[in-house]
Formats: C-alpha cells, structure tokens, sequence
C-alpha cells in the first residue's frame, strides 16, 4: 500500500485499514531503530525499544493531531522511550549489557587494520555511551541520522540554538576523549 503518511493515518483510523498501518509502521521501522542503537548502542535493546515505540505509536495514533509531521512524532515518541530507558538504568546500575560484539572491517583488511578498526570503534561507542542522552541524541540525530538543527530541535522539543549548542558541546567532549585517535 502507497501514500503519504497522512493518507495511511486517514485510512487506518476511519477505515481501519490494517494494511495501511503496516505500510506506516514499514516505511519508519529502519529510521527508528536505527537511531535508537545509536542511542543505546546495544542490538538486542534497540529491538526491545523498537517495538515499544512502535506499539505506543499505534497506540496514540487515534490522538495523532498533525500538528507535526508524523515522522517528527515518531522520533520523540522514540526519543522519550529512550530517555526513560537511560534514567530507569541510571537508577538501577544492575542492569549491565553483556554484548560487547564488534563488526569486523572489510574482507580485505590485514589483522592488523582490523584490530585498529574494532579498537577504534570500540572507543568511540564508549566515548557516545559517555555522553549525556542530550548531547548523544543531538549528535545522532544531526550528524549520523543527518537530520536539520530545525527538524532535531522539534523532536527534542527545544530550541535550535540548544541543538547548535548541544552538537558543538558533544562534538568537543568526543575530540577530548578520542583523542587517542587523532592523527
């Protein structure tokens, strides 16, 4: 099923078209959950997060007013249920992920670029786990999930001069603890 996402919104709620909320939830499942592992660096988590989001967005879809895109209501949606995961482990320290897979390189790689790779991954996911969720969620949204300082800010509900000044505040606290890296 094709249209906008206002279209699939329309169809499912006034006609409840099953297969327009499929095609909805389709069309936005690899943002989110994309950008959720960017936040919890953590595959099996962002799974879990993922259908969280999903199932209170559907959940909330029948209060759906419009007044933003649905895609900036999705990501707060996804952003809120992030932050509360961060403030629920912060409160309980116990609750430690044991996955400390990493990629490998490309095929082509010697052992030793692979090695400075995973190294050099490993450092900057634990230089972003570091980071506040503020300042680790305006780095994910502008720069990996290459959203505008505008459309960053409506999802963090802030101003755009707060994002402007969140990435330049991240980017230099991960130049501080990289800097191991730097050439």
């Amino acid at each position: 099923m094709t249209g906008t996402d206002l279209e699939l919104i329309d169809a499912y709620r006034d006609r409840g078209e099953r297969a327009a909320l499929d095609a909805l939830m389709r069309r936005h499942l690899g943002r989110i959950r994309n950008v959720v592992f960017q936040m919890v660096l953590d595959d099996a988590l962002a799974d879990d997060l993922t259908q969280d989001i999903f199932h209170r967005a559907v959940r909330g879809l029948p209060s759906f007013a419009g007044r933003s895109d649905f895609s900036t209501w999705l990501y707060r949606i996804a952003m809120n249920v992030v932050y509360s995961h961060i403030d629920r482990k912060r409160r309980s320290p116990l609750v430690e992920s044991t996955d400390n897979t990493v990629p490998c390189s490309g095929r082509h790689d010697g052992p030793e670029q692979r090695l400075a790779g995973a190294e050099l991954l490993e450092a900057v996911e634990r230089a972003m786990a570091e980071l506040s969720p503020k300042l680790r969620a305006a780095i994910v949204l502008t720069c990996l999930q290459g959203k505008s300082a505008a459309e960053a800010a409506a999802i963090e509900d802030c101003e755009i001069g707060t994002i402007y000044s969140r990435v330049h505040e991240a980017r230099k606290q991960l130049k501080n603890r990289l800097g191991d890296f730097q050439s």
